[in-house]
């Protein structure tokens, strides 16, 4: 079984790292000078170096993966420009989608063949350079079906995955994406804006008492999204991984800090979106959104 991983950036660096363990992996990167670097000094991270059999091939408009697992590494707001390639992928190929937010669920219905999974990622993952990342935060990747049941590619995926990979990069099999897709938009919606907006690591937004009051409204405003009695639970989890994660920086300050497009779009964007269709104002979100849309590089 081979995968392919499409997106040369800290998450998709990470994912050919560890899944080149149990699988033929070629990684896509979008930019010939990577390439070079990648194919000179393969990938690197920095708390385990090893060798690892990658293949690297750069990716172009008319790229046609034929892996049997396509990853999807990109950022949310780069899959408008791979989506013609997943739509031709045939029945045999299962994708696999690994965005921050939701929005991207609103485009799954233009892939019919394939099989689809959707996936959260709670690593933590800092890009050092075009080949070499620092595994900052250690956690899980969830998956779920888009159309279950899941089909024999998908479970022989599963199965290599925790043989070889096992408890070092450790996988959850969840048996509905819509909860478990909700609980990271969740946490992606109180944490990485406000982190980008006061230019501050996760556990500031505890440290800080005017922070916290500040995660807290946002969180009572947005968490219609879940059942009433599931409410106290997710705040104490979005106060835990700030916790755990107290040192790092979130990918949408380090997006700010770098000049780089957020996915503040398909984060609180999508929750915009799901207010209105719910008859609901949301003014705590919509000053955000603005706040972070003013702090990021326009798009192209």
């Amino acid at each position: 079984m081979k995968v392919g991983i499409i997106g040369g950036g800290a998450i998709g660096l990470l994912y050919a790292f560890h899944l080149s363990k149990a699988f033929p992996v070629t990684l896509y990167v979008n930019r010939k000078e990577q390439l070079q670097l990648l194919e000179k000094y393969g990938v690197s991270m920095s708390d385990e170096l090893g060798d690892r059999e990658i293949f690297f091939q750069q990716w172009q408009t008319e790229s046609q993966p034929n892996e049997d697992i396509i990853v999807v590494a990109v950022k949310q707001y780069a899959l408008h420009s791979i989506l013609p390639a997943l739509e031709t992928c045939t029945k045999k190929q299962t994708i696999l989608f690994l965005q921050n937010g939701m929005a991207h669920l609103e485009l799954l219905g233009k892939i019919n063949n394939s099989s689809i999974l959707l996936g959260v990622v709670e690593h933590g993952v800092k890009k050092n350079s075009d080949y070499s990342i620092n595994w900052t935060g250690k956690g899980r990747t969830k998956i779920a079906g888009y159309h279950p049941p899941l089909d024999k590619n998908i479970i022989d995926f599963i199965t290599n995955w925790e043989k070889f990979i096992g408890d070092g990069f450790p996988l959850e099999v969840c048996p509905d994406y819509q909860p478990m897709m909700t609980e990271k938009l969740l946490v992606n919606a109180v944490i990485n804006p406000l982190t980008a907006i006061y230019h501050v690591k996760n556990g500031a937004l505890l440290t800080n008492p005017y922070y916290k009051n500040t995660m807290k409204i946002l969180y009572e405003e947005i968490s219609f999204l879940i059942e009433q009695e599931k409410r106290s639970g997710m705040w104490e989890h979005i106060c835990t991984i700030c916790e755990t994660t107290a040192n790092n920086w979130s990918s949408m300050e380090r997006d700010i800090t770098e000049g780089r497009q957020t996915e503040i779009e398909a984060i609180l964007g999508y929750i915009r979106k799901m207010a209105n269709q719910k008859g609901k104002t949301v003014p705590v979100t919509e000053f955000i959104y603005q706040a972070v849309k003013g702090l990021q590089v326009p798009a192209n």
